[in-house]
Formats: structure tokens, sequence, C-alpha cells
């Protein structure tokens, strides 16, 4: 990671980056489609879930080389990105799907 974040640019060194719309996306989607029946405390809850847990997954594999075949990531996402960014645009979505 550079030493100054960026609010936007490459995930690598910005807070946002392209994939911040396909997080937002994603969980409008989920929300529409299966947490809108949960009261908002456990719909919140299961996305905050399920966010860490991709993001876990994701941080797997960029950092080891299953089977020495491939990696799946050529650039890291840089802390602020995965723990920050990926998660505010998640609730975006979230929030927008819950309450449309």
């Amino acid at each position: 990671m550079n030493k100054k974040t960026k609010l936007f640019g490459r995930k690598s060194e910005a807070v946002f980056d392209f994939w911040s719309v396909g997080h937002a996306g994603l969980y409008f989607v989920l929300t529409k489609f299966y947490l809108y029946q949960f009261p908002l405390e456990k719909a919140l809850l299961i996305a905050v879930v399920i966010a860490y847990t991709w993001e876990f997954i994701e941080r797997t594999m960029e950092d080891y080389d299953f089977n020495r075949r491939k990696v799946f990531f050529k650039e890291k996402e840089c802390w602020m990105n995965r723990y920050v960014g990926d998660l505010i645009s998640g609730l975006f979505g979230f929030f927008v799907g819950y309450f449309y």
C-alpha cells in the first residue's frame, strides 16, 4: 500500500475501487431477494457476517497459491479497501435494498 491512501482508484491504493459498485449491487440483490424477510437488526448482522466471511476468503485466495497452479489475484487490496470500503459499499447496497 502506498503511504497515502486515495479515496477512489486501484484496489491496492484506494478505499473505493471499481469493485465497490459490485459489492453494492450484490448486497442490493441479496437483500431484495432474501434478507428483506428478517427484522432489520438480524438482516444487518447476516449481511456483515457474509461481508467479512467473503473478505476472509478473498484474503486467503490472495495470499496462497493453491496447488501451486495459479495466483487468483495479481493485485492485493489495501486494508482500507478490504475492511472499510468494501463493507461501506455492501452496506449501502443493503440499506437501499432493505428500505427501497
